[in-house]
């Protein structure tokens, strides 16, 4: 039982840990995908930001600018050039990529440049042109550029700084995405492609959004993680209180058998007494004696069994030694043969190749008793037992114990062995015994990390095999 209790308390307390676990890594999961889609929205914005900024020092150019630049540019998917022209005389026309200037275009100053850009198509090439317009006649100005995208951007913005790289930028990328413990990120957005200029803008996630959005799935993850604390820690108090009353079960048992055995023993004197005197075979008072004696040594088995079944349900340790299985199975078959009250025809047929065997040697024997003793028990008046003893192929040996008694159904032969469990299907319900014998073999079996077969089948007997390992 506290092998048991064990076993059940490790198992609460890795569950809990693994459920919190899974608990903390799906919040972590979901905080850091909403940190994802939060930086996906700052990176558009910032977006938004430089467009608007492009846009209003255009318009401030188209205005003041006393210079016609027309620019054109080569692109990938299209056969004729993109040319866009900032003239502020308004004396440009476009037909078919070539630029027709209205009278008085010749009195104001011309720049012309021309593009190879094929490496990118011309999805914003109208944009890129005139933001390389607009940078070709002003003069960048950081600080109006962080004023005028502090007020865009708001809290979030925190910086920014222009970078010339050796490759140019068309679409916006998330350079250091943010995460849950460094709030900041990084964006790069393109300002002037055509001169491999673009605009680095360091950004803050900012947590309160975040965390206010995942309120509710914050909440009952904590919910649900309290109410598994709670219900582990109700079940270590049961255990405990289980573990309590075991203790005292134990206890009582152990009181109850050391009480019993004094007038038991007393009693058992007495009947040897009486009967050591002269009587009649025939005499009334001598058959009384001689069922007083038979019964006092059924409860003195009984006592020696309810105290080994509370050993073994201890886990008193075992005493592995080497010991001669062969000759201890003979003066088992030799012991059962005396038997006075049934003729008892007991075989063995020893197949190992070695008479040596590991494992205790007095529990072990003690289970081959128990299974031959329920052979005798549950037989007819001639009984037949069959002892093999054999080597398997896994270094084990194995022990069988089989019989011509009543057999057990199918559907009792896993309740067997359980403790105190009697089959209503004796023909003889006055049978003595108190069911601990199986459950006593089945615990000594599992003490020595072997395993138990059964074979069985009513009316025609049965087989029982234990398999103990020796491996050193």
């Amino acid at each position: 039982m506290n092998r048991r209790i064990k076993q059940v308390w490790l198992l609460a307390i890795l569950s809990s840990f693994l459920l919190i676990g899974l608990q903390t890594y799906w919040l972590y999961n979901s905080v850091t995908y909403s940190m994802g889609e939060m930086g996906k929205k700052n990176a558009e914005k910032a977006e938004r930001a430089i467009i608007a900024y492009l846009t209003n020092i255009g318009a401030a150019v188209r205005e003041k600018s006393h210079i016609g630049y027309v620019v054109t540019a080569y692109f990938s998917d299209s056969k004729r050039p993109c040319t866009t022209i900032c003239s502020p005389l308004d004396t440009d026309t476009i037909i078919g990529g070539v630029v027709y200037s209205k009278p008085g275009f010749s009195n104001v100053m011309q720049k012309r440049d021309t593009f190879d850009l094929r490496e990118t198509d011309s999805n914003n090439s109208f944009d890129c042109l005139n933001t390389y317009i607009t940078y070709q006649l002003t003069r960048f100005d950081k600080a109006h550029f962080n004023r005028f995208v502090s007020r865009k951007l708001g809290n979030n913005f925190i910086g920014a700084e222009m970078k010339t790289g050796k490759h140019r930028l068309w679409q916006t990328r998330i350079v250091e995405p943010p995460t849950l413990f460094h709030h900041e990120m990084l964006v790069e957005v393109p300002f002037n492609p055509i001169r491999y200029q673009s605009m680095q803008m360091r950004m803050q996630v900012l947590m309160l959004p975040i965390l206010k959005g995942m309120m509710w799935q914050m909440i009952g993850s904590l919910l649900v993680t309290i109410m598994l604390l709670l219900s582990i820690a109700y079940l270590i108090k049961v255990m405990l209180l289980q573990k309590k009353v075991d203790k005292m079960r134990s206890d009582f048992v152990h009181t109850m058998i050391h009480e019993l055995k004094r007038p038991v023993q007393t009693l058992k004197m007495c009947v040897s007494v009486f009967s050591a005197q002269k009587t009649d075979e025939k005499d009334e008072n001598a058959l009384i004696m001689e069922t007083v004696r038979e019964e006092s040594d059924n409860l003195t088995a009984y006592l020696a069994k309810l105290r080994e079944v509370i050993r073994a349900e201890e886990h008193i340790p075992l005493q592995i030694t080497s010991f001669d299985i062969h000759a201890a199975l003979q003066n088992l078959v030799a012991v059962y043969r005396k038997n006075r009250q049934k003729e008892v025809n007991v075989s063995l047929d020893y197949q190992r190749t070695s008479d040596r065997m590991m494992g205790d040697r007095d529990l072990l024997l003690n289970v081959v008793s128990n299974l031959m003793e329920n052979s005798v028990k549950y037989s007819g008046d001639i009984v037949n037992i069959h002892v093999a003893c054999r080597d398997t192929e896994k270094e084990e040996v194995m022990i069988s114990v089989s019989d011509n008694g009543i057999g057990i159904s199918s559907d009792e032969q896993q309740r067997v062995w359980t403790k105190f469990y009697r089959s209503n299907a004796y023909p003889d319900m006055m049978q003595p015994g108190i069911g601990l014998g199986l459950s006593f073999v089945d615990m000594i079996v599992k003490a020595h990390g072997g395993r138990k077969m059964m074979q069985s089948e009513v009316g025609k007997g049965t087989r029982i095999s234990i398999v103990i390992p020796q491996h050193s």
